[in-house]
């Protein structure tokens, strides 16, 4: 309410000041003369906008709106013209002057109104665009996330039915520092780049514990020389994937490789993995590129993209990110 009242009064101080600027030799008489203007103008103005725009300009009912403001005007105007001297000019003259003078007023306050209601609806928009934001990602996220709970557990549950008692707890414990990761990460918007290379190896770790050691597993990071903040849980999608689509049966060939490299601006992020007769890839039947895609557009929104490639039994993602 005070910041309003100042935006106000520095209003009415700017034109009194183009006042004195334009009369330097100002005396007494041209003050009372300003100040009688600036009165009836204020008046005029505020009843304007605060008695004439919420009544029938936003209640859409234009004519009586102009009506009214045409007669608040013409009644400034007359007030003038008996209160102002007007000199050799006729009494139409004067009062069409006077008219000119508080119509030019109101066109501005209506103008500065207008644009203040334009950018709170623009800044309202905004939030709400925010919020929403928000939401759509710790859905994406929440999607995310029992994915990979599930395949960790049932891990566990095939060691545990193997009676691989040790291996078992070594999971536990790799499972409770993927969970605390898990947590930590779905309460920032961003987070180390270190610490998700770091879980993609833990989690690795577990898979290669459940995997034939015929299988091909690496994870390469390249060009790392300092540490970056991305948007959490990108790469494990094409972690998932690879496990799930490419390495069901394993076999001598079966592979799955992964590297992370930065190059310049950009953030590479390369999944490759085989591909066995008759398995269904990520492109045509899992959700977590799609979710990733959605997120990609979220968050980098046309600072990303994001390839995918199937040839001769090996399926390729390529994830590109401008930082």
């Amino acid at each position: 309410m005070k910041l309003r009242i100042l935006y106000h009064l520095a209003f009415w101080g700017f034109f009194t000041l183009l006042f004195l600027q334009q009369n330097p030799k100002v005396v007494l008489q041209d003050f009372l003369a300003w100040f009688t203007i600036l009165g009836v103008s204020t008046m005029v103005v505020y009843t304007n906008l605060y008695l004439l725009f919420p009544k029938f300009f936003f209640t859409k009912k234009y004519s009586i709106y102009f009506l009214l403001l045409v007669l608040i005007i013409g009644l400034g105007a007359l007030s003038l013209k008996l209160l102002l001297p007007s000199g050799n000019t006729s009494f139409l003259t004067s009062i069409f002057q006077q008219f000119v003078n508080l119509f030019f007023f109101v066109v501005i306050t209506s103008s500065l109104k207008f644009l203040r209601g334009f950018l709170q609806k623009q800044e309202l928009l905004m939030k709400l665009e925010k919020e929403q934001l928000k939401t759509e990602l710790s859905l994406l996220k929440a999607q995310v996330n029992p994915h990979f709970l599930f395949n960790t557990l049932n891990n566990l549950y095939g060691l545990i039915l193997q009676n691989e008692n040790l291996q078992a707890a070594d999971i536990t414990l790799k499972l409770s520092d993927l969970m605390r990761y898990l947590l930590e990460s779905s309460k920032t918007e961003r987070i180390s780049l270190q610490k998700e290379i770091k879980f993609l190896e833990d989690y690795l770790v577990l898979e290669k514990i459940r995997l034939s050691a015929q299988a091909d597993i690496r994870f390469v990071v390249y060009r790392l020389e300092k540490d970056i903040f991305v948007a959490p849980l990108l790469f494990i999608p094409f972690v998932e994937n690879a496990f799930k689509h490419g390495l069901q049966s394993i076999s001598e060939s079966s592979f799955a490789h992964f590297y992370l490299s930065i190059q310049g601006k950009d953030l590479f992020f390369e999944a490759v993995n085989s591909v066995g007769q008759n398995i269904t890839t990520p492109e045509k039947s899992g959700t977590g590129l799609e979710n990733l895609r959605k997120r990609l557009e979220l968050l980098y929104p046309e600072k990303h993209l994001l390839e995918v490639e199937q040839n001769e039994g090996i399926f390729k993602v390529i994830l590109q990110i401008s930082i």
